[in-house]
């Protein structure tokens, strides 16, 4: 057997993380059902102090979750269409930085020049 009939090992997806419901990693699973469980926590508060059973916090919690999940599974899958494999999650991460007023991003406005010339080389 020769070096072109072996299969070379190429290993684009080691690194890559794994996608575990509905097109979603492990990541962005995780963010959409905390912030489906925050969304559901806070109205559940809101209508106990209003006045209705306790049973609402819990309940509007885990309601929300999944419904949060599953509403989110599509729209991961169209932010995530068409684009590199971490193109969320750097998303995600460029925007809580830029809300907190971090500086791990570089944020410049303009054109990069690469200063090469037509001319070859030497």
């Amino acid at each position: 057997m020769s070096n072109q009939d072996e299969i070379q090992f190429l290993p684009t997806r080691l690194n890559r993380e794994a996608t575990v419901y509905g097109g979603m990693t492990v990541s962005e699973f995780g963010l959409t059902a905390a912030i489906g469980f925050g969304v559901g926590l806070v109205l559940g508060i809101i209508l106990w102090v209003i006045g209705l059973s306790w049973l609402f916090v819990p309940a509007l919690a885990m309601l929300l979750c999944i419904v949060f999940v599953l509403i989110g599974k599509t729209l991961v899958a169209r932010l995530k269409r068409g684009k590199p494999e971490a193109y969320l999650n750097r998303l995600i991460e460029e925007r809580i930085d830029s809300l907190l007023g971090g500086n791990k991003f570089i944020r410049r406005q303009g054109f990069w020049n690469t200063r090469r010339s037509s001319k070859g080389l030497f």
